[in-house]
């Protein structure tokens, strides 16, 4: 038999651990094929008279796994709990156990997927169990849970005698004052030096608050012990989880640096506002305020929206902002559209957007999707709210030349380390007609809206993963045709579109939505920069455009970077775009070269074979500088799905587009 003796770090004080010691050490004596399993906390067991005998090895636990462990252990507990009902057993377990989970997976959203996971520990599904039990369900906002928790954690009786337990019901809230006043002086020392403190360090910041000192000892034995919030180490001292430290901050925060009022609070958070270590104590505070007092949490949102002293600052507090309005389900659509229309703000100031780095822009750019993104019109298809639906006019231009000038080709080759292709050189006039181009890539919520009004069935489900402002991808050269062809009916017949300039092209000049020619769209991309390798100038700038060296990793949203001088945002970086241009069969030699006759129907022919590459333009989010210029040419099948191919789309005058 294996015989279990489970938690013998619980026996109230360090003489009763000696003796329990004793009385294990002379269970096992001469029983060679008994096997003893004792769990604790080593620190309780490894000094003085408490130390197990040399018999007894040291054997780590790993934390949790959710379907291995956490899944039986929250079913044997309501197993337990109601042993007589089993329809309440299984309704309660699915209720915790879904609670876990979206507990997880909102973890992940904010801290990344290599975040550590909250549940990883028998004490942290004991704690969600005591909630889960006690209110009957799992509070919605962090901040409650976790709050719960922690009086959960000092409260519980883990005394013998009844002194112990009046004693310890007494001293529970200053232990928790205690905590919080620790938790805040850690976390001050930032992420390398905030998560471990000695015990006369701890002893010294406990006694700057003079009704904590005659606790500090009864404090530090409670957690040498019992673990309880805190757990001792080796002589040092830490949170059990890093998330209550976090909370414990934003508790202090709220509690005794609000009672100066909310500037002081966001005085302190001034320049830790862009600080990734701050980032949850700065969101439970504003779950934890919003439990407590919701008209205050409110005006805390609106100003932290409008806190920081320069740009990276200015965004993360907005991002912040729109993040805790997004968690608080009851903050209400005013304070969300506030928070909302910040970022937009913040994105339509092009000094402002380029002083923040383009990851802290992109992190913006999600959370303002998640929110609802006020540039765009939900009642119609999710287009550009504006009198002509995200159409900018793009005037004819004769003197128009597409193309590397053969005389600029070194000069390229120098800027982006790679030699510039032949049938990218131009020298000749290639002029362009009046057309009107989509402000910004074609978003995966007006693709969205497409596939939901015609039941379109798409070759790739992950075209729709995306947040709803960013640029659709995975869709094919077919399907933004027939996209195309959805929205010009829209404009066409719709009585939603009624009145725009925009339709009346469609309407009564029979101007027609399309993919742009390579031509159309290579205008649109120079803007009036003329000849220069980016839209911008001829100097590479991860700043302005999401290529691979501006460092997020994947597409933004649309608009986190500035428009060219046109008006037009993404052009260059974010995704490849789609052109209806043929390309050839040939990937290293196109079909048709250089010039580009804008007239030219069979180098724009729609019914070409399925096996003749199209044309696309404007580099992507994981390729380099290179591709990321106004001339650069590349092509794939019309049925190719990419994670970096896009389109945008053209109002044009020709009858056939």
């Amino acid at each position: 038999m294996i015989l279990l003796l489970d938690g013998l770090d619980e026996v109230a004080n360090e003489a009763e651990r000696a003796e329990v010691r004793a009385s294990v050490e002379e269970l096992v004596s001469g029983q060679e094929r008994m096997r003893v399993v004792v769990t604790c906390r080593t620190i309780a067991y490894r000094s003085g008279g408490t130390a197990l005998g040399v018999k007894f090895r040291e054997i780590a636990v790993q934390p949790l796994d959710f379907e291995q462990h956490v899944v039986p252990m929250v079913r044997q507990a309501y197993a337990c709990i109601h042993p007589q009902d089993a329809d309440l057993r299984n309704e309660r377990v699915e209720e915790l156990l879904g609670g876990i989970q979206r507990l997880e997976e909102e973890r992940r959203a904010r801290l990344g997927d290599d975040a550590h996971v909250l549940v990883d520990s028998p004490l942290m599904v004991r704690l969600l169990l005591i909630v889960h039990v006690n209110n009957r369900t799992l509070p919605d906002g962090r901040a409650e849970l976790f709050d719960k928790a922690i009086s959960a954690l000092l409260q519980v009786d883990y005394g013998r005698e009844q002194a112990d337990i009046r004693e310890l019901a007494s001293d529970w809230k200053v232990f928790r004052d205690m905590a919080q006043h620790l938790a805040f002086h850690m976390h001050q020392q930032g992420r390398d030096q905030g998560r471990e403190i000695g015990e006369r360090a701890l002893q010294k910041v406990l006694c700057e608050e003079s009704e904590f000192k005659p606790h500090i000892e009864h404090f530090l034995s409670h957690a040498r012990h019992r673990g309880s919030v805190l757990e001792e180490r080796q002589g040092a001292y830490r949170f059990i989880h890093l998330a209550l430290q976090e909370f414990l901050v934003a508790r202090y925060l709220r509690e005794v640096t609000g009672g100066e009022g909310r500037e002081a609070i966001l005085a302190v958070l001034g320049d830790r506002l862009a600080d990734p270590w701050w980032r949850e104590p700065i969101l439970l505070l504003a779950g934890y305020w919003a439990s407590n007092a919701a008209r205050p949490a409110r005006d805390l949102l609106g100003a932290l929206a409008r806190a920081g002293d320069e740009p990276n600052a200015q965004f993360s507090a907005a991002e912040l902002a729109d993040s805790a309005a997004l968690e608080w389900r009851e903050c209400g659509e005013a304070t969300r559209a506030d928070c909302a229309r910040r970022i937009v703000e913040l994105l339509g100031d092009e000094t402002t957007l380029l002083g923040a780095t383009p990851l802290v822009r992109a992190r913006a750019g999600e959370v303002l999707a998640a929110l609802g993104d006020p540039r765009f019109d939900p009642q119609r298809f999710w287009l550009p709210a504006d009198e002509m639906l995200g159409f900018l006019r793009i005037a004819a231009d004769s003197e128009f030349r597409i193309g590397t000038r053969k005389a600029d080709a070194k000069r390229v080759g120098k800027v982006t380390g790679s030699e510039v292709d032949n049938y990218e050189i131009n020298d000749a006039p290639t002029p362009t007609p009046e057309f009107l181009i989509a402000r910004y890539p074609v978003t995966v919520a007006q693709f969205r809206a497409f596939v939901e009004a015609t039941q379109y069935e798409i070759g790739d489900a992950d075209a729709l993963r995306d947040a709803d402002s960013r640029p659709v991808r995975y869709v094919g050269w077919h399907e933004a045709i027939a996209y195309g062809n959805w929205l010009n009916q829209m404009l066409a017949r719709s009585p939603l579109f009624e009145g725009r300039d925009a339709t009346m092209l469609v309407r009564e000049r029979h101007w027609r939505v399309a993919l742009p020619s390579e031509l159309e769209w290579e205008k649109a991309a120079r803007g009036g920069v003329r000849d220069a390798l980016f839209s911008w100038g001829n100097d590479a700038d991860p700043a302005r455009a999401n290529y691979d060296d501006s460092e997020i990793g994947d597409t933004s949203g649309v608009g986190c970077f500035p428009a060219n001088d046109l008006g037009l945002y993404d052009m260059i970086g974010n995704v490849f775009e789609s052109t209806r241009s043929v390309w050839g069969t040939d990937w290293e030699k196109p079909d048709f070269g250089y010039p580009y006759p804008f007239d030219d129907r069979k180098r724009e022919a729609l019914d070409a074979a399925n096996d003749i590459k199209r044309v696309v333009r404007g580099g992507s989010w994981n390729f380099n500088r290179s591709s990321a210029r106004c001339a650069f040419r590349g092509c794939l099948v019309p049925g190719s799905r990419s994670y970096f191919i896009g389109f945008r789309v053209v109002l044009r005058s020709s009858p056939d587009a």
